[in-house]
Parts: C-alpha cells; structure tokens; sequence
C-alpha cells in the first residue's frame, strides 16, 4: 500500500510540474538556468512572463498574488524590473556596454541610429536611482561612474524612444 501511495504521490508532483512548464498554462514555474542572478523576459500566447535565475536556489519555492501585491517565497524577492522596465516603451534598444565589469566608466555603443537625446540610469539592486544623466546624440556615450561603490548594478538606457536595461558590475 505505502509504495502505490508513494509511486501515486510522484506521478502527480510529476503531472504538475509538466502543466506548470506547458507556456499555454496560466503557471509559470521560475527556475534556476544559470549562475549568474539575471533575468529575461519571455512572451508566450499573448502574455509576457519574467523569468528570474537566482544563485544557489533551483527555484522560488511560491508565489502568491493578490490585487496590491505579489509575495515570492525563495531568494528571489522583489521584481525589481518590474520598477526599472517602463512599460509603455519598447525593450529592444540595440546597445553594447563595455567594459563589464568596470572601474569607473563604460562605454555605451549603439548598434542603430541614435537621433534623440540618451538618457542613462543606474539602479541599485533594490531597485534605488543611484545614477542619472542626458546626453546628446550619438553613436557612443562615455559614462563615468567616480560615486557609486563597489557592487552590482542595473543600467537602463533610452534613446530613440526605446529602452535597452542589463546588469552591470563595478570592481
């Protein structure tokens, strides 16, 4: 009796998990696929999801959703993107940054034309302005950073009415 229980109990956490990875299902399982801590954006049937990797952990353990809030149990907390990403402009700004890490500058290139003012912003991981600035018009930008600490940092760019948004290390 205990192993048919038992055998039972896998072929459903088994079933659920293959539901929960099937885009078509209103479940999103976030999990781990990298050790680097980052996040992409997918959309699937008409709705976007935001797959979040965290170091150490296979995946966020829950979510539970109400109207005012989303509570994540797991080292993935807060969805920070969710405050940097505006969502009323296009995600698809064609830009390098480089050196990465860096010192105190980088470089931004940007891989189309650029006719609009660029504006730079730097969030710490927490989602915090700690950074902001305009520049003029053009193909690349210095950016220097001589006040931000050591640490790990998210840069958001918008030019040309586009928004470009990566991790960023200062060493």
């Amino acid at each position: 009796m205990s192993k048919q229980l038992l055998s039972l109990l896998i072929a459903f956490l088994f079933i659920q998990q293959v539901n929960s990875q099937n885009n078509s299902s209103e479940q999103l399982v976030r999990s781990s696929t990298g050790v680097s801590g980052s996040s992409e954006i997918i959309s699937a049937n008409n709705k976007t999801y935001v797959v979040q990797q965290s170091i150490g952990q296979a995946s966020a353990i829950g979510t539970f959703n109400n109207v005012d809030y989303i509570l994540r149990q797991g080292f993935i907390q807060p969805n920070v993107l969710a405050k940097i990403i505006d969502d009323k402009i296009p995600l698809n700004l064609e830009a390098i940054i480089y050196p990465n890490p860096f010192v105190e500058s980088i470089s931004i290139s940007f891989n189309e034309k650029v006719s609009d003012k660029i504006e730079v912003f730097v969030f710490d991981v927490l989602g915090r302005l700690v950074f902001s600035k305009s520049y003029l018009a053009d193909q690349k930008i210095n950016v220097q950073f001589n006040n931000l600490s050591v640490a790990d940092y998210i840069i958001k760019v918008v030019a040309n009415n586009k928004q470009f948004v990566k991790n960023i290390i200062k060493k």
